[in-house]
């Protein structure tokens, strides 16, 4: 398989990860200036400045793969053997298996032997976790949601990371097929760049943009008047 192949040469020579690390740190950067260029522009509500960032943040991240496919390219396709793409191996690996349940054994019966206790034990914890929950206070509140929030940034850029080999590979494939290399890659059906990076990235960046929205609104709704999570970091520290 083609994406295979090409995947494994960037693995072993090219340090994917690496590079896509880089190119989502611009990424955040250019989104964290877009905001505030939106800030200075008088655009002060923090629910739509902040997804409308993210928005200007992914189309750079689009312009950033694009240009590093095609300064990549050339070189890469000079240096890398073509394999044979009209065979039919299967490089992916997949052995097909999947976990199975054991059941049966003395240890099975005697964990549902047990519905009392087990039972009493849940309707304890239940009232500890209600009585827990009553005790958090409005900051704590709003910590939790800061630390899910970054949580949810930090999974959003780990993946992207994560899957940078193969999206570099068929980036690299897909520039391939509508350049020069056309012809020499005659056997494989072709697909637009932009196609490849919506389907592989699209959905993190709008978790990014949903979260960095509630965010936005949550700030505004805990700091009447903030333009800024700075202000809303300030008027709670005033508290």
């Amino acid at each position: 398989m083609e994406v295979s192949r090409l995947r494994a040469y960037l693995e072993r020579a090219h340090w994917p990860r690496l590079q896509m690390s880089l190119i989502v740190l611009v990424t955040g950067a250019i989104g964290f200036l877009a905001s505030y260029w939106m800030l200075n522009s008088g655009l002060q509500a923090m629910w739509l400045r902040y997804p409308a960032a993210v928005g200007l943040a992914y189309l750079a991240f689009m312009a950033l793969l694009w240009t590093w496919a095609r300064t990549h390219g050339r070189e890469f396709w000079g240096n890398f053997d073509l394999p044979d793409f009209g065979s039919g191996s299967n490089s992916s690996g997949w052995s097909g298996y999947a976990p199975r349940w054991q059941s049966g054994g003395g240890g099975a019966s005697s964990w549902f032997d047990r519905p009392s206790s087990m039972s009493s034990r849940g309707a304890n914890s239940s009232g500890d976790d209600w009585s827990l929950v009553e005790a958090l206070d409005e900051a704590a509140a709003w910590v939790l949601l800061a630390l899910a929030i970054a949580a949810v940034a930090l999974l959003a850029m780990g993946w992207v990371i994560w899957i940078a080999p193969g999206l570099m590979a068929e980036l690299l494939l897909d520039v391939a097929l509508a350049g020069g290399l056309y012809r020499r890659l005659r056997r494989i059906e072709s697909r637009h760049w932009l196609s490849t990076v919506l389907r592989r990235t699209a959905l993190p960046f709008l978790g990014v943009a949903l979260i960095a929205g509630l965010a936005g609104y949550a700030g505004a709704h805990y700091a009447p008047g903030a333009d800024s999570i700075g202000d809303v970091i300030a008027a709670h520290a005033a508290r």
